[in-house]
């Protein structure tokens, strides 16, 4: 009926034009249909870092509004591939609709990520340019500061553990896929802030070893190994059943839990057998080698990032018991310094950095 309006049928358009409560109901549908469509958006983006045009694309749940403070995940793609490859592979936008939280997938300069790969890719400042987006996003979409996460694939994955090992902001938990650390980062890791961290790799990956090599770097076990010894958990990992129910997949997975850490989360899926790929994604494009079907790791790397979140430091609470805060500035949605008018919603900015959403009122 709607279609009837524009194709100007005479006796059709004239009872639209005539019977205001029909055309009334029928333009407030279409304005609904349109809301409902930018709430729930998938957005391209561009943001220069160090002089370069970096791109990205987010995605916001439906259910989103600026008034929330959502969790935001990044997902960092592998080597040849690109930001739209890994969203249409993963599918984590389904997952964010669900569960309410912001996906971003951010562009490496020429489909590669400044890992220090043993094999030089690329000389960008990564790790700059995703705390920079990480910032963006906390000014524009009032993001959750403290329930920021990584996820990356392959050369991503080297890039989520590097970004733990040198970046100064806190990202609360980390699940990296078929990619563990290059000799370099290796051997110069000093973590700042600890996150929860989950690692997904085949053994018969032959892209980035299961036992490591001289071109991707260390093997998925001195990776864990170091991990639990700066974390101060056990030694040897709990076996964490996980079910089997694909045996055509010629693979099985094991998840092991690291135990009597500091604070933090440790586990390893290890899937035997397994290829350089997403389990339970059966695509030609997610990566090399066997699939395996039975776990769908997207959802499965959520459920253990959902809820973690940045503890706040003893120091930051003492600044603020003898500080009384001090607002520096006001920003807007997007960002700009805006001044804090009337019946405007406002994101006030403090001294210590924290954010606060405000508005004037005049009643």
């Amino acid at each position: 009926m709607l279609d009837n309006i524009f194709t100007a049928e005479p006796n059709v358009l004239e009872m639209y034009l005539l019977q205001p409560s029909i055309f009334m109901k029928s333009t407030i549908l279409i304005l609904a249909i349109f809301t409902s469509l930018l709430s729930c958006a998938q957005t391209t983006e561009n943001i220069m870092h160090d002089g370069l045009n970096r791109s990205y694309i987010y995605y916001t749940p439906s259910s989103w509004s600026q008034d929330q403070s959502l969790p935001v995940l990044f997902v960092l793609h592998g080597l040849l591939q690109n930001a739209s490859s890994i969203m249409d592979v993963t599918n984590f936008n389904e997952i964010a609709e669900e569960n309410n939280f912001i996906v971003c997938y951010p562009n490496g300069i020429n489909t590669a990520w400044n890992a220090d790969m043993n094999v030089s890719i690329s000389d960008a400042d990564d790790i700059g340019f995703i705390e920079s987006l990480r910032e963006h996003f906390q000014n524009t979409l009032n993001t959750n500061p403290s329930k920021q996460y990584l996820t990356g694939f392959s050369n991503g994955g080297f890039m989520c553990h590097k970004i733990i090992c040198e970046s100064n902001q806190c990202f609360a938990a980390v699940a990296s896929i078929a990619g563990t650390m290059s000799d370099v980062v290796y051997e110069n890791c000093n973590p700042q802030h600890t996150p929860d961290l989950l690692h997904i790799h085949g053994t018969l990956d032959t892209t980035v070893p299961y036992i490591g090599s001289p071109l991707t770097g260390v093997s998925v076990d001195d990776l864990l190994e170091f991990w639990s010894g700066y974390y101060n958990c056990d030694i040897t990992p709990e076996l964490v059943s996980m079910p089997n129910p694909v045996l055509l997949d010629l693979s099985f997975p094991e998840r092991y839990s690291y135990t009597n850490c500091n604070e933090e989360e440790l586990e390893l899926i290890k899937v035997v057998g397994g290829g350089h790929q997403w389990p339970g994604i059966l695509t030609i494009w997610g990566g090399v080698g066997q699939i395996n079907m039975d776990f769908y790791s997207p959802q499965i790397i959520w459920d253990f990032l959902e809820g973690k979140e940045c503890p706040q430091t003893t120091a930051i609470a003492d600044h603020h018991a003898d500080h009384k805060r001090e607002i520096v500035k006001f920003i807007d949605f997007t960002g700009r310094e805006v001044a804090f008018a009337s019946n405007q919603l406002v994101i006030a900015i403090y001294d210590d950095g924290s954010r606060q959403i405000m508005m004037k009122s005049t009643l």
